[in-house]
């Protein structure tokens, strides 16, 4: 479908790249914000312009008819708004909101930044989190003292969501406060898991200790048989002892001792580069479920065989960075 030119997008474009400017002149990022006056801003919202408009033509009405009456409601009116002017920058003035350390997450699920807020007294009621470009459909969960805040990106790397909106209209609706925080939030997103059963491939210890550069399909040796759960593949059922009216058992495998498992980006033929990286994180993850040893090559770069989280980690990021 072709798109139709507006001539008033190029218009928006330049308001809204001169208000970026500005927010980031005027709003600096920073891993902790206290809310004052010189961070929210405070407009009537579209009820509260309604109301405006309301009182005014009150005003003119009383002052027409020199109706005491009407003019009383005017100034009752009038006040009224004002203290909730007041009400809604004391609501969300004083606090304190500060970023916490992030964990690596994947790509292709929602992320979730974590802030933390410090509060005086009984204020901070019916605030909204977002991202100022709202990227997950999720809503922001604020739980003991703290709020999560969800983004979502589907592609792997290093992904920043941007700046945090807080907005409110407490306690009226008639004025709207606002700000927009720069936490200089980020988050290294590894690829996303693909499942897949691809082969995986082995090196005795003479090739290990060569540097892993001459390797030999793996092998896996039968171990024993388990009672069969839904959902578990047809090609793991022991189809000889069903057939012998035993009933339904899987047959369950182990890898030869010995062989360091190797994954090698150059084995995956046919594929995307980012398929391909799903692949790998998928094995790497079913690999470190099973406390197995193994090898991640990409490319020129090889990470010697190892297990546990730390090496798991080295390889997930080696996956997310890789050009």
């Amino acid at each position: 479908m072709k798109k139709v030119f507006n001539p008033s997008d190029p218009f928006k474009r330049l308001i809204k790249q001169r208000f970026e400017r500005w927010l980031t002149a005027r709003l600096p990022a920073n891993n902790s914000f206290t809310l004052n006056q010189k961070n929210i801003f405070i407009f009537p919202s579209k009820f509260g312009l309604q109301f405006l408009i309301l009182g005014f033509i009150l005003f003119l009405l009383g002052t027409n008819y020199q109706n005491n009456l009407i003019l009383f409601v005017v100034f009752f009116l009038i006040s009224f708004m004002v203290t909730c002017l007041l009400l809604s920058y004391q609501n969300i003035a004083d606090l304190t909101l500060t970023a916490n350390p992030i964990t690596a997450q994947f790509a292709g699920q929602d992320s979730v930044f974590c802030l933390r807020i410090t509060k005086k007294f009984d204020r901070g009621q019916k605030i909204d989190f977002y991202f100022q470009q709202p990227s997950s459909a999720l809503k922001s969960v604020i739980k003991d003292q703290q709020v999560f805040v969800y983004g979502l990106s589907k592609t792997r790397g290093w992904f920043k969501p941007g700046r945090v909106t807080l907005r409110s209209t407490f306690p009226f609706g008639l004025f709207t406060v606002w700000t927009h925080l720069d936490f200089g939030l980020s988050v290294l997103l590894y690829p996303e898991p693909l499942n897949n059963g691809m082969p995986l491939v082995s090196a005795s210890a003479e090739q290990t200790n060569k540097g892993l550069t001459n390797f030999s399909p793996g092998f896996e040796q039968f171990s024993m048989l388990k009672s069969y759960q839904p959902g578990e593949s047809l090609k793991s059922v022991a189809w000889k002892q069903l057939a012998q009216g035993r009933g339904w058992f899987s047959k369950h495998f182990e890898q030869a001792q010995g062989g360091n498992v190797l994954l090698d980006l150059a084995l995956y033929k046919n594929l995307d580069l980012e398929k391909k990286l799903s692949l790998l994180c998928f094995q790497i993850i079913e690999l470190d479920r099973n406390d197995c040893r193994y090898a991640l090559k990409l490319g020129n770069k090889t990470i010697a065989a190892g297990h546990g989280l730390e090496h798991k980690d080295m390889c997930l990021k080696a996956l997310a960075l890789y050009l």
